[in-house]
């Protein structure tokens, strides 16, 4: 046999394949999720995105006690 159609037909190669593919399935999927969790913080969870970093919302508080 050649040694060509003995690699391509070897159970090593269709390991690497599907493991390179099955990794890249889950790269894309974190990305997406980082995104998401990215534009959750902004849109919903009101976070401001100033200087390259996110800062919590403000928390706005009413004092009733007359001094």
């Amino acid at each position: 046999m050649n040694w060509g159609v003995m690699l391509i037909e070897s159970k090593a190669l269709r390991i690497i394949i599907k493991g390179a593919f099955w990794g890249c399935i889950a790269l894309a999927l974190f990305i997406l999720f980082m995104i998401g969790n990215f534009l959750f913080k902004i849109y919903i969870l009101d976070y401001r995105f100033d200087d390259g970093e996110l800062h919590p919302p403000f928390e706005t508080s009413i004092n009733n006690e007359q001094p």
